[in-house]
């Protein structure tokens, strides 16, 4: 018949018929416990082996109907068998209503008692797999939540992206306007007039407004896939431009170290703005106290001995508990609040920097900070053949 699906208790007071069911069972390969009491029986602490109790109706200290409610407490996924002596209906109909799942008479029927408990099997396999079905279905209306609120907040995100491309469109006519202005002033001034400081400060920061202008607009930007030549310093420096107020608004000093030397990567530049961004704006939410970002771009290098260019963000917020590490880059997993966290960000760089064949790395301290690190290939080919297949 196999290997038997669970373990027997034979509860009854007459050592003979314990050792008649025994050897019955055993035949079929069930490990079988005994026990002379209904005290001895729910004494035992290993209930979770035991798929089937037979029960004999009456024992010293008590009949069946008096122990099924405490034996059904002690072990909740142990079908119980009554074994009498007498058809008594009344009896028989009292334990099932105590939990009883079956009932055998003596003396015992071999052929009977292996039906009983196949049945017993049958049902244990029925509630597993109901059990299973029950989980799975859960896990897919929790993921069917998680994903209609990502969907939702993701169209949010593209409505926002649409609306702030275009104020940026209108936004820079009026700058143009003011730069034009302040350069036709500028122009008429001496140098040595007190006013001309202050007009320059205005013409810095028309200038700057300019830039942020730009660069949001290349943010919010959904290009086609184009591979080029990138300055990863450059497009660093951009992303925090780009962040600046939100990060000074949080209390967030950035200190950026950007090694010298470091060569340009072919890459898909808007890709790598969305992976840099995303890199930021964690670390920042990672540190709603506030505290220090330190981006650093570097030179490194890719197995086999590939030239790479490494861009590390490092924060001093609250850290990743070691449990969640190996999760963070999986799809919609997240530890914010709902509807602040898409759980989408870390996955689609992880996915970026693998379609640009590099490689992401996290490594995190509790209570101490995190630091993302991202190496991306110099320029081998490897990487636009991943992008094109991507």
């Amino acid at each position: 018949m196999g290997d038997p699906p669970f373990a027997v208790l034979v509860v009854d007071d007459d050592p003979d018929t314990r050792e008649n069911l025994r050897d019955i069972l055993e035949l079929d390969g069930y490990a079988v416990e005994g026990a002379g009491t209904a005290a001895d029986a729910l004494a035992r602490d290993d209930w979770p082996r035991y798929g089937a109790v037979l029960l004999d109706r009456r024992l010293p200290d008590g009949t069946a109907e008096d122990i099924l409610a405490r034996l059904r407490a002690a072990a909740p996924e142990a079908d119980v068998v009554i074994v009498t002596g007498s058809a008594d209906v009344a009896a028989t109909i009292a334990a099932f209503r105590l939990g009883a799942a079956d009932y055998v008479l003596k003396p015992v029927s071999p052929d009977e008692l292996r039906a009983r408990l196949g049945r017993i099997a049958g049902h244990r396999r029925d509630r597993a797999a109901l059990r299973a079905a029950s989980a799975a279905r859960d896990r897919a209306l929790e993921e069917l939540r998680a994903t209609t609120q990502q969907l939702w907040q993701a169209a949010r995100l593209a409505g926002v992206g649409e609306l702030a491309a275009s104020i940026a469109h209108e936004l820079n006519n009026p700058l143009a306007t003011v730069s034009l202005r302040v350069e036709g002033v500028l122009a008429k001034t001496p140098p040595d007039d007190p006013r001309r400081r202050p007009l320059e400060v205005v013409q810095g920061e028309v200038e700057r407004m300019g830039r942020l202008v730009a660069n949001l607009l290349n943010f919010s930007r959904a290009g086609r896939e184009q591979v080029s030549t990138v300055d990863v310093c450059d497009e660093v420096a951009k992303t925090l431009d780009l962040t600046d107020h939100h990060l000074r608004k949080r209390g967030i000093a950035v200190g950026p170290e950007f090694a010298p030397g470091v060569p340009a990567i072919y890459a898909d530049r808007q890709q790598l703005r969305q992976v840099f961004l995303n890199l930021v704006t964690n670390a920042a939410d990672a540190m709603p106290a506030g505290g220090r970002l330190t981006p650093r771009v570097r030179t490194g290098t890719l197995p086999p001995a590939r030239e790479a260019v490494v861009v590390e963000v490092t924060d001093t917020g609250v850290g990743i508990p070691p449990d969640h590490l190996p999760r963070v880059t999986d799809p919609f997993f997240t530890t914010k609040p709902e509807g602040q966290g898409t759980g989408l960000g870390l996955a689609i760089c992880k996915r970026i920097v693998d379609q640009h064949h590099g490689a992401l790395e996290i490594d995190s301290r509790l209570g101490e900070g995190t630091t993302v690190r991202v190496t991306l290939p110099v320029k081998n080919g490897a990487n636009v053949a991943g992008l094109h297949a991507g």
